[in-house]
This record gives structure tokens, sequence and C-alpha cells, in this order.
């Protein structure tokens, strides 16, 4: 067997810190019968005997209890038995006692020091305990008495670099090179700790091993020029890319990473046609391609005036890869984040045609609609969502929403309830359903339910400014709490100051509460930030009667029947010249 898979498939110690990858037992060498022989008296060994198979079958059987206690009975007859201690100790690491599993070990170590499997136990209960410095004594006696394990090189090697010896783990690793012969693991360890020690020229020179022993290799010529690259020497990085090239004229880490080196000459249009002869491959892994563009979605506001090169890019993979969903959806993602909603909504309809169990597909479809204010489509797919994702919250919320807006409120009401019980702990996400349940509950005139609703979600958010406004606008209709609506008004105008729907609801309570100067202030500014909205107007002329200021008041009924009011008291204002609730 390769000897690093080996030792993979027995693992580092310092990752399992167990002794189940040993397969020999440890009395290999020194069987229970033939262990001092001297001290012990035929009838004697007997009894060693039996017990020690006694013991060996309770640990077969995973009975360690009874296991524990034959050995322990075993060295009340033989208390210098080195596999007995070596047993216990194994024992008392699996039950997680690590101080006596090393005072076991280092008892069997001392009773036959060249016992390899003693000392292996010893090391994993070193470090186990984090006491590096002995485990490494242990590796370098272990090395010493069994140098054809290779194994021990590698913990040695790890146990080096814990304790900040990196040349001592160098001459670890130069060891077993010497015994196995070239490995790209141990390899590229060397690199890391050559580099970690500004030895860029080591580094190099053990990446060139790989290089040279299987020349043609691409991998291994990318490994060169990429550290090359990282270390400022894009002249020869270029150089071995450009040999890549000539042996696999499609690679894309050479093509990339060429075009990358001519974007720093400033050649920015190299690179670009480089990605395109990468998205036009369609031997090239899509994968590796969405890769490519996804750090344009992620990290948009850096990239976002190259945002053309990726619609470019996008668009080549859809022609390269037309049967590949993930294609689609990643040029749907590249429109949406650029607030290019007509396009990107084509691009995630044809994704969901080629592939219907992503369903944030279906969330960003919803999106877009609930943005256009389509509530007819929306409703149509979050119905379509629904039948493939019929626990997800979310769906029921779009649902609901589109009902509410197409005045379907009762059912509107249990769309949301729906989305309520499916939400879990998702605390936004609740805050949200109960606005939404708020907002419904008002429109069928249940006032209690409504109330209910809103103040669920504002126990979950207390800073949602929207449901803080709309809550306290309803009670000042409806007169009713009206210095705690004052309270929840006042709080949403300073998270949101400059929001007129906000103003005009503080205005309205003012108003409400009889402080009509104090309402023209908030109500003067909420028409001077929208000064067509009909309601806003009429509720300035409802203010400037209360004032005394009739012609003004007149002035702004007027105004507010030309914006089209529908108000049904606004035309007996105008014609009375008096507020008419």
């Amino acid at each position: 067997m390769n000897v690093l898979l080996r030792y993979i498939a027995c693992g580092l110690v310092v990752a399992l810190l167990t002794t189940g990858c040993k397969t020999k037992s440890a009395a290999t060498k020194d069987s229970a019968a033939d262990q001092g022989t001297s001290r012990l008296t035929p009838a004697q060994r007997d009894t060693v005997d039996r017990i020690f198979m006694d013991a060996q079958r309770a640990k077969a059987i995973e009975d360690y209890d009874e296991a524990q206690k034959k050995f322990e009975e075993l060295l009340k007859v033989d208390p210098k038995n080195a596999d007995a201690h070596y047993e216990m100790s194994s024992l008392y690491f699996n039950a997680n006692k690590f101080e006596e599993a090393q005072t076991e070990a280092e008892t069997a170590v001392k009773l036959n020091p060249n016992n390899k499997w003693y000392l292996e136990q010893l090391a994993t209960v070193h470090m186990k305990r984090n006491n590096a410095k002995d485990a490494i004594k242990d590796y370098e006696q272990l090395i010493k008495l069994s140098p054809g394990d290779p194994d021990s090189y590698f913990d040695l090697g790890y146990l080096y670099l814990q304790t900040n010896q990196p040349d001592q783990a160098i001459k670890a690793y130069d060891l077993f090179e010497k015994n196995y012969g070239l490995e790209e693991s141990v390899v590229l360890q060397k690199e890391r700790i050559y580099l970690k020690q500004n030895k860029f020229d080591n580094a190099a020179a053990e990446v060139q091993k790989l290089i040279d022993a299987y020349p043609g290799e691409v991998q291994y010529m990318g490994m060169l020029a990429e550290l090359y690259a990282l270390n400022n020497k894009k002249d020869k990085a270029n150089e071995i890319y450009q040999k890549i090239l000539e042996i696999e004229p499609d690679n894309a880490q050479a093509l990339l990473a060429t075009a990358d080196i001519s974007a720093a000459k400033g050649d920015s249009t190299a690179r670009l046609e480089s990605m395109k002869k990468i998205f036009a491959n369609p031997k090239l892994s899509i994968d590796t391609k969405i890769k490519m563009l996804y750090p344009y979605v992620q990290y948009y506001d850096i990239k976002k005036d190259k945002i053309g090169d990726a619609f470019e890019l996008a668009k080549i993979l859809v022609e390269t890869h037309p049967s590949e969903a993930k294609a689609y959806a990643i040029q749907g993602d590249l429109y949406f984040i650029d607030k290019k909603d007509s396009l990107a909504l084509p691009a995630y309809l044809k994704a969901l045609d080629l592939k219907k169990d992503v369903f944030t597909v279906w969330q960003q479809v919803m999106l877009i609609y609930n943005a256009e204010r389509d509530w007819t489509r929306l409703n149509d797919i979050a119905t379509q969502a629904m039948e493939l994702f019929p626990n997800q919250a979310v769906i029921y919320l779009f649902k609901g929403g589109a009902e509410f807006q197409m005045k379907e409120y009762a059912k509107s009401v249990k769309t949301f309830s729906k989305a309520e019980r499916m939400a879990n702990d998702n605390a936004p996400l609740k805050a949200q359903i109960f606005a939404d349940l708020g907002d419904a509950y008002h429109s069928l005139d249940n006032n209690a339910a409504s109330d209910s609703a809103y103040e669920k979600s504002l126990k979950l958010d207390p800073e949602n400014a929207y449901v803080l406004n709309n809550y306290s606008y309803y009670l000042s209709v409806r007169k009713e709490n009206l210095q705690r609506a004052k309270q929840m008004s006042a709080y949403a105008n300073k998270l949101d100051p400059d929001n007129d729907s906000f103003l005009d609801t503080y205005a309205w309570i003012l108003f409400q509460l009889g402080e009509y100067t104090e309402a023209k202030t908030f109500q003067d500014r909420a028409v001077l930030k929208n000064p067509t909205n009909p309601t806003l107007l009429e509720h300035y002329g409802d203010i400037l009667i209360q004032l005394g200021e009739k012609d003004k008041a007149l002035e702004y009924w007027n105004k507010a029947k030309a914006a089209g009011s529908d108000s049904k008291t606004l035309d007996n204002k105008i014609a009375q010249l008096k507020y008419i609730e």
C-alpha cells in the first residue's frame, strides 16, 4: 500500500488520539506467558495466561469494566507484567482518564523500553495531555526502534511544528523522504514551512522536485507558477503558465492567471478575452465558471464598474451550457444585484423550467413579482412553490401578501397564520408575519386581533418603524389609547425622520389630542415632502381649520380634491367650511 494512503487510513495520532489503528497485539514481542519467567512459578504463569485471556475476551465484547477488573487481578499476581499495564493504559485512555493512562503507559515502557506499541501508547497519552515535549522524545525513540514506520515521521514533524521547531520538522520530513521517496503531502508541508520562514527559494525548490519527478504534470507546474505569482514574481509565473498552455491550451487556471497578470499590467481587455475562452469551452466545469462569476455578486459594490463584463460572461455561460439551470440562476443573480429585474426574471424562470427543486430561485422570482406589484403572478408562483416546499414559511408570507393586495383579506389571514406556524424560532420573519396579520385584521375591522398582532410584532422587533406607524395611525383613527399611539409614532419618526407618511401620522395623532399648533408643524413637513398626496393635503386643511385659518384650509382642501382625493367628507368640508369627521 502507498505509505501515504496507509498513513491516512490509520489516521494522525493528533487527529484521532486513540490506539484504535494498531492492528497487532502489544504482546507480539513479549507474550503474557513468556514475560519474566524467572519471577513466576509455573502455576502463576498459568494463572496469568488464563486471566489475560479472560480480560481480552471481555475487551472484545466491549465489557470494559470486566476487562479492567481482570487486568487488575492479573497485576496482583504479576505486578511487572508490561502487557497488562499497556492494556490498562488503553482502557483508561478510552475512558478519558488520561492521568491514569499515562501512569500505566509509563510503567509499561519502563518495564520494556524497546516495545514500539508501548511507546506509541505513551506518545498518544502525552499528546492528549498537551505534553508535546515528552511526546517528541517518545517519537524520536520510536523512529530509532522502528525506522520503517512512516506514521512516526509525520507525527514527529507535527510535534516539532507545534513546539515551534520548524527546522527540526523539516529534518523529520527529510528522513521520511530518505526512507520512502517523494510524497506530495510531505513536499507541500515543507513548502508551507519554508514560506512561513520567508525562505521562498527553498519553498520553490520543493515544488520543483515534484515537477522534476513528474514532468508534464500541469498540476505541479501550476503550483509553482502560483507560488511565483503570490511572491510578486509575475514574469516567472507567466513563463510557467505559458508552458502549461503549450501542454493544455484550454487550462482554465493558466488562462485566468495569464489574464490576471495582463490586467495587473493594465491590459484588462486581455483578461476578459481569456475569461471568454474559458466560459466558451464546454469541456471546462460549469462550477468553476460560476465561481469566477460569483464575486461579481458577492462584492458587487466593489466590482459594479465591471458588471458589464459579468453580463457578457454570463451570456456566454448560458449559450455554452444551455441545459444547466445553474447557468441561468447565476445570470439572474447578476441582473438582480444590478437592479435589472426585467432581465433577471426570465433568467430565473428558465432556471426553474430546467430544475424546480432550488428554493432560492423561487424566492428570487417571488421577490421580483412583489417589487413589481404583480399580485396575480406572485400569488400563482407562490402557489406553485408551496407544492414543492410546503414547509417554507416565506412562501406563505408572499402568498398572503398577494392575497392582501388583491383585497382577499380573509384568505390572507389564513395564509399568514400558516406562515407564522412554520416560522419556528425565526424572530425577524415572525415579526414581519405578525405585522402583515395586523394589517389584514385591520382591513377586516377586527381591531382586537389587529392590535394583538401588532403588539406581538413589536415584541419581536421593537424598532419596526412600519409597524409603529401603522399601529399608531389606526389607534388615532379610532381615537383609542392616543398617548400610546403618540409614543409609538414619535419613535417611528425618530427611526425614519424623513418619511412623509410617518410625519402625517404623528400630526394626525396630535390633531386628535387637540394639539393643533404642533400638529401643523409636522404636517408642514409632510406636505413639503409630498405636496401632491391628497390625504396629506386634506389633513393639512383639517388642522388649519381648527386653527381658524379658514382661507388656507379651503385652499388645501381644494388641492386635495384636485389631487384625486376619494374622501367621503371632503366635499362637505369645502361646502360648509368646517371640519367634518
